[in-house]
């Protein structure tokens, strides 16, 4: 396979490429999946200090599953050793991120933030060759569901550049005939909602709560759009969410399992069988609570992600909170890949709130989540909402200012008024540990409410 350089900004002929791929038998992906493997751990032993020190100079002939896992916590605390570019310091990342010039590039790399599905902030770069990569493989997973260059489409990302999903759906609006709206997950519904009407997509990508908002207004008749192509990020696509959908615009809405890590792992296809796991791109392991592997049709306890492509920052056996559920039996498309049958642990909740303008309104979770970027103090945070109001818990680094209460409060209220809303009381306690959710799926919500929201279905 080409490197995402050779191909520089052809993005349309690597996702061409990556679509053959569909083609390959099981030992041609197997064949593809060692080489790749073999190429990142030789690169990672020899230019990152920590998988030097870590895994050791014979990585690359060990089993994949016998080699140490990474997690967030361990990547941020390491970060300096881990990338393979001296230029890159954590510190530096952090203070770009919190100053005026976030969205632009540093030192040649997009610079991008996530909380993820734990809640605990971490910072990721790409290089241009490698965001191009991931930008190929969502045309190609869209490619699946049936859009074309010629389609109609519109893609409602995060506002901020810091967000992979920005530039992912800069990448799909590239090269288009048609200049789709500019919407973001924030943007006001009624907004969205004049934007849509007047453009008239035939596809629509976005978080899955926004969807679905969506969905509520084209069944109160506010929103009048036709889209044969509904396709859901970000969030576990519920089973009510996925009902308004249909019931909405009567199509199956297509579904992304995608990360700030490694961009998209996993879609579904046109038989709606389940997600396929994109493994040209990244090595996907579903495992139980001490990194045993679980067999088809139990849930995990998270997921450990090897990219394939990144070199800049190497993620080998990175773990994700997320509780994963791998399908059995012959795959119906005759695709390689293997098949997700559900992804649990990655649904904020939309909170509603008083409106500056009176009544209430949906505030998203990116809202919530946005703030704490600029906290890298902050190891971990949940916001829970309640009659009381928002309820913020954080674990601190040692020797965080006592002043770190006060500023995440402030900024909380800032960014909730900026939106439109009005702040409720707003309490922010540090704690020594965050627990997850109980029962099989133990998820972590980072943003979540426990009122009924208004009108409720």
């Amino acid at each position: 396979m080409t490197t995402p350089a050779a191909h520089g900004a052809d993005l349309h002929t690597l996702a061409g490429e990556l679509i053959g791929h569909t083609a390959w038998s099981a030992q041609r992906l197997a064949e593809h999946q060692r080489e790749r493997l073999t190429a990142l751990l030789r690169h990672a032993v020899t230019a990152s200090t920590y998988y030097r020190r870590v895994l050791g100079p014979d990585a690359a002939d060990a089993p994949l599953d016998q080699l140490p896992t990474l997690s967030k916590a361990t990547l941020m605390e390491q970060f300096d050793d881990i990338v393979t570019d001296r230029r890159i310091r954590r510190s530096a990342l952090h203070a770009h991120l919190a100053g005026p010039h976030a969205t632009q590039p540093l030192s040649g790399y997009v610079v991008l933030s996530t909380s993820g599905s734990t809640g605990t902030p971490a910072v990721f770069v790409y290089s241009p060759a490698e965001l191009a990569y991931a930008v190929a493989g969502l045309t190609r997973a869209m490619a699946v569901f049936g859009v074309t260059p010629s389609t109609r489409l519109v893609g409602i990302g995060a506002p901020s550049a810091i967000h992979i999903s920005r530039h992912l759906v800069a990448g799909l609006r590239a090269r288009r005939a048609s200049q789709a709206p500019r919407l973001a997950v924030t943007t006001p519904i009624p907004q969205i909602v004049a934007e849509l009407n007047a453009y008239q997509p035939e596809a629509l990508a976005t978080n899955a709560s926004v969807a679905a908002l969506l969905a509520e207004e084209q069944l109160a008749s506010r929103l009048r759009i036709r889209p044969q192509i509904v396709a859901c990020t970000g969030e576990v696509l519920s089973e009510d969410m996925r009902a308004r959908i249909s019931d909405a615009w009567r199509i199956e809405p297509h579904e992304f399992y995608a990360t700030t890590e490694a961009a998209v792992l996993a879609s579904t296809s046109p038989r709606q069988i389940g997600l396929h796991l994109w493994e040209d791109q990244t090595l996907v392991e579903v495992v139980d609570a001490a990194d045993r592997p679980v067999p088809p049709g139990v849930p995990g306890h998270k997921v450990l992600v090897t990219n394939l492509v990144n070199r800049v920052q190497p993620l080998i056996r990175y773990e994700i909170s997320d509780s994963v559920t791998v399908g059995g039996g012959v795959d119906p498309a005759g695709w390689p890949f293997r098949r997700i049958a559900a992804v649990e642990g990655r649904s904020d909740d939309i909170v509603d709130l008083a409106a500056a303008g009176g009544g209430t309104m949906a505030v998203h979770p990116l809202h919530l989540r946005a703030p704490f970027a600029a906290f890298p103090e902050v190891v971990q945070y949940q916001v829970v909402h309640d009659e009381r109001g928002l309820s913020v818990s954080v674990v601190l680094r040692p020797g965080t200012p006592s002043d770190i209460a006060q500023r995440v409060r402030g900024a909380l209220a800032h960014q909730l008024s900026d939106n439109g809303a009005v702040p409720p009381p707003i309490i922010v306690t540090p704690v020594p540990r965050i627990d997850r959710e109980s029962g099989h799926s133990a998820k972590f919500t980072a943003v979540k409410s426990l009122q009924r929201p208004p009108g409720h279905r």
